[in-house]
């Protein structure tokens, strides 16, 4: 419970999202969604907003006691709110305890990046979905910026999507999610269904295109209508 509750008020402090429209989704067969990131906003903002039950992929460094604190401390103490040591390093050390209890609670599915052990990622993925359980990846890749809203996404994730069809002859659907920082809100999109006729590479880039469109349009969109409402 005290865990909770701090997670509570760190969240509605730095966190707080607006979800500007209420998904569509089937409960009756399980998802991928496939959010941007927006620096640490994107995750916390999505699980706490979005009223659907999923387990997300989050870097495997803020499940680990070893290595929360130096994530916490570089990416968003000093990177976002740009406090310095050793206030930041103190803080590091508190929120890390609450994050990794929180990754646990909330079954979130480590990431190994460039890495050989992102198999172990792409397979508990798998695990759940077969279980009924919905996925949420944030695919932006930080390096590769493809347009004002969005950097470009890795492809990892969709192999989910073929091995689920190998074993259970079901193709699985996309939902592509619109974090917008800018605003403080968020934006659901229409389902894009996996094509397992088509030769995978081909799909696979297919995928990543319509994704990423999708969610540059969602993006805009808030943006936009949010722009009518104050003009």
């Amino acid at each position: 419970m005290a865990v909770r509750l701090v997670y509570r008020m760190i969240r509605a402090v730095f966190f707080k999202a607006k979800l500007h429209r209420k998904p569509s989704i089937s409960p009756d067969e399980p998802v991928i969604m496939v959010a941007n990131h927006a620096g640490s906003f994107g995750p916390v903002s999505v699980i706490a907003t979005v009223p659907v039950q999923m387990n997300p992929w989050v870097a495997h460094e803020v499940t680990e006691p070893q290595t929360v604190a130096k994530r916490i401390r570089d990416e968003f103490l000093e990177g976002e709110l740009h406090l310095r040591p050793p206030v930041s390093t103190w803080l590091a050390n508190v929120v890390g305890r609450i994050c990794v209890a929180l990754m646990k609670d909330i079954g979130a599915i480590p990431v190994y990046a460039k890495s050989r052990k992102i198999a172990a990622t792409i397979q508990e993925s798998l695990r759940l979905i077969e279980r009924g359980r919905n996925i949420l990846v944030f695919a932006e890749d930080s390096m590769k910026p493809l347009n004002e809203a969005i950097c470009e996404f890795s492809t990892g994730f969709i192999h989910i999507a073929k091995l689920y069809y190998e074993k259970t002859r079901k193709a699985i659907q996309f939902i592509p999610v619109a974090v917008n920082r800018k605003v403080r809100r968020i934006l659901v999109g229409k389902p894009i269904r996996f094509d397992a006729a088509a030769p995978f590479p081909r799909e696979k880039e297919r995928l990543k295109q319509e994704l990423e469109e999708s969610v540059s349009a969602l993006y805009r969109e808030l943006e936009e209508e949010l722009g009518l409402q104050e003009a």
